[in-house]
């Protein structure tokens, strides 16, 4: 195999061949094809014009939303790498990843911005970027971002092996550490949990486990390949009667859970 393509080059793909299909949505809005690739790409320049070189940290701190599904595609793009930060942790616990991954620059929703506030002084970011709600002083708005930025006329070549994602374990030995994954085997483990589940751009796939977490990245990362519309259960916290109303009327075929989802379901 020449070439092995990233989730930036797969939707990208899927906007030229099915541009108005679906490809991802939560409770708030949709994205077909075209517009994911489109609002990816003012994203991407969008962080790019803020000062940001290829390889540099993106943290993200959010619940489930669609903008992670923008935001991952958008970072692919760029060059830059993906730093999710749980949004369990606390500020200290926060700002020890943000600092030992040398983020560049932070992405937020307004619920969880009291978390940073106190320890971004501290830390030196190019930019950070809030999600919804009224812009704090010194924040670029997310949406703003997005309207006003400008598309480059080359975007940064992005190698197969180049860092797409940094994955920092729980800590719970000692300090969180971080994971290093690449675009290569990030790709490599779509192919093979799509060929190993048997699935196919025609599935549906419900993400309820956290967007911060490997599970909901890797099987987003997967139906991002194929081509399959990703649907986000963007509750803050667990709803059993809502997940069973996705599940109910959405034609979901696959889901992820753990089994006290189940059990709190039954």
């Amino acid at each position: 195999m020449k070439q092995l393509f990233n989730i930036s080059d797969m939707v990208r793909t899927h906007a030229r061949l099915r541009p108005d299909d679906i490809g991802a949505m939560d409770s708030r809005r949709s994205l077909s094809f075209v517009q994911w690739n489109q609002r990816a790409d003012l994203l991407a320049a969008g962080l790019l014009l803020q000062g940001l070189n290829p390889g540099d940290r993106v943290a993200v701190l959010a619940h489930n939303c669609i903008e992670w599904m923008e935001i991952y595609v958008a970072l692919a793009r760029a060059g830059l790498v993906a730093l999710p930060i749980n949004f369990r942790l606390v500020g200290h616990e926060i700002a020890y990843i943000l600092a030992d991954a040398q983020a560049a620059a932070l992405l937020c929703t307004a619920l969880l911005q009291d978390k940073v506030l106190d320890i971004l002084p501290t830390l030196g970011l190019k930019a950070c970027v809030q999600m919804g709600g009224t812009t704090h002083a010194g924040w670029l708005d997310y949406e703003g971002l997005i309207a006003q930025a400008t598309l480059p006329a080359h975007w940064p070549q992005v190698q197969a092996k180049d860092t797409c994602a940094l994955m920092y374990t729980s800590g719970t030995t000692g300090k969180p550490k971080g994971a290093i994954r690449s675009h290569e085997a990030s790709t490599l483990i779509a192919y093979a949990t799509a060929m190993e589940m048997g699935f196919t751009k025609e599935d549906k796939a419900l993400l309820v486990m956290p967007l911060c977490h490997a599970n909901s990245l890797y099987f987003a990362n997967t139906f991002m390949h194929l081509g399959a519309c990703i649907v986000i259960d963007d509750s803050v916290s667990f709803d059993p009667a809502r997940v069973m109303h996705w599940l109910s009327s959405h034609s979901i075929t696959f889901t992820s859970l753990v089994p006290t989802h189940y059990i709190m379901m039954l």
